[in-house]
């Protein structure tokens, strides 16, 4: 059922909208007749015997003609004040429940736009009440996630789609010239198709990793480690690359409180591992690595220092985007994905820790900090 409005617009009556309406007529009107029938058929009787309690029978059966006048009287007071009271309250009924329903009607159209692929979608509070307010609130906030959730799936498709043409471009062009005679299949040409083929293998398992631990699918198997074992682990495993590359590498420990910490042994180390080698990548030689474990009662801190190309104040922000590389040297031809930093920060998270990056510059060396609390609440 629809009508249209002074102005034109025609607007529906919802099927719960009619319900209420219904509903709260119906509890008008019943109200309405029980007042009717106390005054009429009650309160006469009750006048008369009041009258034969107080000691007045004899005028009392005088007066039982009055029954009929006070009925009389009773009935059109009602009459006078009731209609008038039931058409206004229903009224405001109708009112109250047609704004809830356009209320409910707005959130169903733009659940209908979520549903759709349209994110940008919000719905304004009606004004109700804090319950409303509260629902179109987190209704919003749900949208505006969804938005940034989408937006960063396309960005991420279209980095890994830029991620992945150098490679393959790289490949398709060795072997067409494989095909036409032009390039021999030597070990050289080999080793160029298998480096580009292990990017690609690397690619794929760092977006595996990234999406697993993003969206919680990491278990993190909690125990407790001693946190400067792990440190010279990280660094005992990278030592033979730096001394290739000249670069020198060491572990610093301070702090007196060395007690385990509730940490994932391969998931720490993959993040020890991972920052170790990020900064080996652009150190150059003759420059110095430093793996800092700070043990303090609260908390332990590791922060891996390099001397490096440093990260400019514009790219420092940026640093734990996926595919993000700064201008200062963070190439693709370095190696890496793009993917190991925000793969470092989920892991560290996932564990209830903290990973940041500061720099003083461009050719000023960076440094990475992991802060993880001694108690958690996953801990």
């Amino acid at each position: 059922m629809s009508t249209t409005t002074s102005t034109g617009r025609r607007w529906s009556w919802s099927p719960l909208t009619v319900r209420l309406m219904l509903a709260q007529t119906a509890v008008l009107a019943v109200g309405l007749i029980i007042v009717v029938v106390t005054a009429v058929l009650i309160g006469p009787n009750m006048f008369y015997h009041e009258l034969v309690q107080a000691g007045h029978a004899d005028a009392a059966t005088g007066l039982v003609h009055l029954q009929d006048a006070f009925r009389s009287v009773s009935l059109t007071a009602l009459v006078i004040g009731g209609l008038p009271a039931l058409y206004i309250a229903g009224l405001l009924t109708f009112y109250l429940y047609r704004t809830i329903g356009r209320s409910l009607a707005s959130f169903s159209t733009a659940a209908g736009e979520v549903a759709a692929g349209n994110y940008e979608v919000r719905v304004t509070s009606a004004k109700l009440g804090p319950e409303f307010d509260s629902l179109a609130s987190s209704f919003n906030e749900m949208a505006a996630r969804l938005d940034a959730v989408d937006t960063t799936r396309r960005q991420m498709l279209a980095d890994l789609a830029h991620e992945m043409r150098t490679p393959l471009a790289s490949l398709k062009g060795h072997l067409e010239g494989i095909e036409d005679g032009v390039v021999e299949l030597d070990g050289h040409t080999t080793g160029i198709l298998n480096a580009q083929i292990t990017r690609l293998e690397r690619l794929a398992r760092d977006i595996r990793q990234l999406t697993a631990a993003e969206e919680g699918m990491t278990r993190m198997q909690l125990t407790p480690q001693d946190p400067q074992h792990m440190a010279d682990q990280a660094v005992a495993a990278i030592e033979p690359d730096a001394a290739g590359k000249g670069v020198s590498i060491t572990s610093l420990s301070t702090g007196m409180d060395v007690t385990p910490i509730p940490l994932d042994p391969e998931r720490m180390g993959q993040v020890l591992s991972n920052l170790l080698e990020n900064a080996l990548r652009h150190t150059p030689p003759g420059g110095t690595i430093t793996l800092h474990t700070d043990h303090a009662p609260e908390a332990v801190t590791y922060t891996v220092t390099d001397s490096g190309e440093g990260i400019s104040s514009e790219s420092l922000p940026h640093v734990f985007e996926r595919f993000y590389r700064a201008n200062t040297g963070r190439e693709a031809h370095r190696g890496g994905s793009g993917l190991g930093l925000a793969i470092s920060k989920t892991l560290i998270e996932a564990q209830g820790g903290t990973l940041e990056a500061t720099s003083a510059g461009p050719g000023r060396g960076a440094s990475f900090r992991i802060h993880l609390p001694r108690h958690r609440p996953n801990g």
